[in-house]
This record gives structure tokens, C-alpha cells and sequence, in this order.
């Protein structure tokens, strides 16, 4: 049915532009209440894909049609024409390298994993959680997977998720804690990091704007 194939398009779509999509809502909020929250969210994503660039020719697994011991730029594959779809990766350039090429680790599994732990690491340390936050990023990671390994797409296998979700989780404890760590040197702490006001701390029971209080005088 036209309606059902158009869902299912619109949803491949959005799962392919997820880093995009979450990058702009982090710089939106930025706008919204300002802070570096967002930037330093950033900065930390632009780190991890330099370091998923830099381990992705070491662990020089290819992508689904090249031979396991292609030479990048030989054209040694297994099928004929295309050897990758262009929206496996929409930043690489055709010749090969990243996404195009060498396919460990899973590009969008290793954003996707660091978004999950540096976004959410804040709940479980402070007690505020947001589990809608938490389970729409999982099942856009958990559809990612899926719509990547599989066809038409053929990105990556199931190896090269494992690798980028190991790898994305590490950077992300470990940006999240070198920033929660800086947040903290300064007193009173910075605001850097997200859902860091823990519940019922004097930040949060001492916020009394836009609240008015009635005394009324009884006689005893």
C-alpha cells in the first residue's frame, strides 16, 4: 500500500538523519536556555566520529559486498555495480574510506551509543528520570541497527554495531565524566551537563519565582 510504504520512508528517513536530528535539538535547547550544554554535547559527538574514522582502518572490516581482504581503491568485491548505498554515509566521499569502505565501527551505532550514555548519565546520578527521553533514544538506536544491517541498505553487520556500541558507550562515560568532573571544580558547580539538579537539592527547593504566598492573621 502507497500510505505504508510512504510510513516506512519517512521513518528510514528520520532514523538515517538521527544524528542530525539530535545535534539540532541539543543546539536548539542551546537557544532556548542558554548554556554550553549543547556545544560541549557536540564536541564531544565530533570527537568520537574522529576516533571512529581513526579505528575504522585498523580494524579494517568492509562493508557488505567488498571481500573481508579488499584493498580499499583495488575494487575487489563479491556482487557487481554499487558497492554501498550513499545513504549509509552521507559525509564520505564515493572513492571509499568510512562508511563507504571499511565499515567497523557501525557509524551511526557509535553516535548513537555515546548520545544514550552522555545524555542520560545525569538521571541515574541525580535521580531525575525522563524515561521517554530515554526510551525514544533507545528504540531510535534499536531501529537504526536494524534498518542499517539490513536491506536495501547492507551498511555494516552485526559485529560492526557491537563495535560501535562499545565504542560509542566508552567515549560517552568517559566525555561525560571528564565534564562532570570539570562541572564540579567550580563553586558554585557550572551548568555543563544534563539533568544535573538533583531531586530535592537546595537548587531545586529554593526556586520560589513566580510563586506568591497569603498570610492571614487567625485569633486564638
Amino acid at each position: 500500500m502507497p500510505l505504508l510504504n510512504n510510513v516506512s520512508s519517512i521513518i528510514r528517513f528520520s532514523v538515517l538523519l538521527g544524528p542530525t536530528i539530535i545535534m539540532g535539538g541539543t543546539l536548539w535547547d542551546t537557544f532556548v536556555n542558554p548554556s554550553w550544554k549543547g556545544p560541549i554535547f557536540i564536541l564531544g559527538a565530533l570527537l568520537t566520529t574522529i576516533l571512529g574514522k581513526i579505528l575504522s582502518s585498523s580494524l579494517s572490516r568492509k562493508v557488505p559486498g567488498f571481500r573481508q581482504d579488499a584493498t580499499l581503491g583495488t575494487g575487489n568485491a563479491i556482487r557487481e555495480g554499487t558497492m554501498f548505498d550513499p545513504a549509509c554515509n552521507l559525509i564520505m566521499r564515493e572513492e571509499g574510506g568510512w562508511g563507504t569502505f571499511y565499515s567497523s565501527p557501525e557509524s551511526h551505532a557509535l553516535f548513537f551509543a555515546y548520545a544514550i550514555i552522555y545524555l542520560t548519565a545525569g538521571m541515574f546520578l541525580t535521580g531525575q528520570h525522563n524515561w521517554l527521553l530515554f526510551g525514544v533514544l533507545l528504540a531510535i538506536t534499536m531501529m537504526s541497527g536494524y534498518i542499517r544491517t539490513s536491506s536495501p541498505l547492507l551498511c555494516a553487520r552485526g559485529a560492526d554495531l557491537f563495535f560501535g556500541y562499545i565504542i560509542g558507550m566508552l567515549c560517552g562515560g568517559l566525555w561525560y565524566f571528564c565534564i562532570y568532573a570539570l562541572e564540579n571544580m567550580a563553586n558554585p558547580p557550572l551548568d555543563l551537563t544534563y539533568f544535573n539538579k538533583s531531586k530535592g537539592s537546595d537548587a531545586e527547593r529554593c526556586n520560589l519565582a513566580n510563586k506568591k504566598f497569603v498570610c492571614q492573621k487567625t485569633n486564638k
